[in-house]
């Protein structure tokens, strides 16, 4: 009766997922087929939907061993009851099936280590998360970066502010690297769904996700438990490194790692991807690398700053907004080129900085709007549930 009710639970996200996808699932698979073409100019022979498909059908077919990975027991079935789900919520097929779960894994275990072409573009999203505050609870601040997709764009501001309840947090940048390894393990499991309840600690946290190395990532990480233990995570492929925070204050930004051991097998990563490809130090995606790294420094720079003289929301807007440099350490991005090369400009299309717990929770958030970067525009004011707009909090916002 238990195996029935968790499929039925299974099938029923999965609906949810597809219908959710569906009124965009087509242009989104049409942009991102295009953004691949340019990025992985070696693999412009494949047929995407084709290769993508085949691996997301040898996914399925490879469950990882239950004596190794005893959480997964049970797994195949249902996620074959998700997939089922999502297939009769977006009324596709295996193309579209792979898409959705498959795609992610396409890149960073096929293209980004089979057909390097040039580096990731434009993908530079940062977070910055502040333990300690005189706002009376921990702050946080995430900036959306990407390519301009102007009939997929819908940044709308959040409908509730931070609802103040105690719970662990892990928000995630790209880690992707050139050149990466390619994992033995490729079954689709998603860590979080099969973690263990009594896994709640970041130490413990930490312990599974390594177990669990080669079925997560690529990307950078903040992970905080209940206790407001807080470390951040580099993750390539196969490889994964931790960095402690014992002064509560971490930032990440896609793409720089910072953590030694990471840092120098992305750096060895990346100069074997330039040998390959006949590229020098002067080429784009050293210039991207660079900028990313540039772009890290400063947040981390930023963040200390405002902790050590006693954060407020407004500081963590600043950071987020920041653009009192040049591009690229400037945190925040309004259409800037890294290289004369490159085809795609660099925008931050929202930012976001709250106060996630006690009295004064609330949420600052800023969008592009047409070419006017975010920090040209007031920022969105939304409360948390059962908080009181205090008029000093009104002012320069609109709700």
């Amino acid at each position: 009766m238990l195996n029935t009710r968790l499929k039925t639970k299974a099938y029923r996200r999965g609906l949810a997922a597809g219908k959710a996808a569906k009124p965009t699932l087509k242009q989104w698979m049409e942009a991102t087929e295009k953004w691949a073409r340019g990025s992985y100019p070696a693999s412009v022979h494949l047929n995407y939907w084709d290769e993508c498909t085949k691996l997301d059908q040898q996914r399925m077919q490879c469950p990882p061993s239950t004596s190794n990975f005893p959480e997964t027991k049970g797994l195949p079935d249902l996620l074959l009851a998700e997939r089922k789900g999502f297939l009769d919520g977006c009324g596709g097929g295996p193309r579209e099936l792979a898409f959705h779960y498959t795609w992610s894994f396409f890149c960073s275990r096929g293209l980004n280590t089979r057909y390097i072409g040039k580096g990731i573009r434009a993908n530079n999203c940062s977070e910055v998360y502040l333990r300690d505050s005189n706002e009376g609870g921990p702050l946080f601040g995430k900036n959306l970066d990407d390519i301009r997709r102007p009939h997929l764009e819908d940044f709308r501001p959040p409908v509730h502010g931070p609802d103040g309840i105690r719970r662990r947090y892990f928000w995630t940048d790209s880690g992707a690297v050139l050149c990466d390894e390619e994992p033995k393990e490729i079954f689709p499991v998603d860590v979080w769904g099969i973690m263990p309840r009594e896994c709640k600690s970041s130490r413990e946290t930490v312990r599974f996700l390594q177990r669990y190395n080669e079925f997560w990532g690529p990307c950078t990480c903040i992970l905080v438990d209940e206790d407001k233990d807080v470390v951040v995570i580099e993750k390539s492929n196969c490889r994964m490194g931790v960095r402690e925070c014992p002064d509560g204050v971490a930032v990440i930004t896609a793409c720089s790692y910072l953590i030694p051991e990471m840092k120098g097998f992305r750096d060895e990563r990346h100069r074997l991807s330039l040998k390959l490809r006949g590229w020098t130090e002067d080429s784009s995606d050293c210039v991207y690398w660079q900028g990313c790294d540039a772009r890290h420094r400063r947040l981390w720079k930023l963040a200390q700053e405002a902790d050590e003289r006693g954060a407020m929301l407004d500081d963590i807007g600043r950071i987020m907004t920041d653009h009192a440099v040049p591009f690229p350490e400037r945190i925040c991005l309004a259409g800037e080129r890294g290289h004369p090369n490159d085809v795609d400009a660099n925008w931050t299309l929202t930012s976001e900085a709250s106060v996630l717990e006690g009295r004064n929770r609330r949420t600052l958030f800023w969008r592009i709007e047409g070419n006017r970067p975010c920090y040209e525009n007031p920022p969105f004011l939304i409360p948390g549930e059962g908080v009181r707009v205090k008029t000093e909090w009104k002012k320069g916002t609109r709700l």
